[in-house]
């Protein structure tokens, strides 16, 4: 399911803030923190140059915040690094608010997203 469209702008408004305020404006051509909505779903991903190929970005997912329609709840996912790229919920109670997810990328203490 699509997020409708005030959901969307809120949600990627205060997302992209939280990128902007968390990487140092001189380091752009080290690091980036994207953001790719799909469906339901916003996902941050960290980027950086490939070690062996610098013209070249490495993709590392780090948290995935996917929309309830039903509920208008927010629900917190946390990378799971296998054979095959997957989600888990992190230990949160899905929020209404946004902003108390968000938060949690920082305040997490298990390394679930900045490692």
């Amino acid at each position: 399911m699509t997020l409708p469209v005030l959901i969307r702008h809120l949600a990627q408004t205060k997302i992209e803030a939280y990128c902007a305020q968390r990487l140092p404006a001189h380091l752009p051509e080290q690091v980036r923190i994207d953001i790719e909505i799909d469906g339901d779903a916003v996902t941050l991903i960290e980027s950086r140059p490939h070690f062996q190929h610098p013209e070249q970005w490495s993709r590392l997912p780090v948290a995935r915040f996917c929309f309830n329609p039903a509920s208008h709840t927010w629900t917190l996912f946390r990378p799971h690094f296998g054979p095959h790229e997957t989600w888990l919920p992190y230990p949160a109670k899905p929020e209404r608010d946004l902003d108390k997810l968000i938060r949690l990328l920082d305040t997490d203490q298990t390394g679930a997203f900045w490692g």
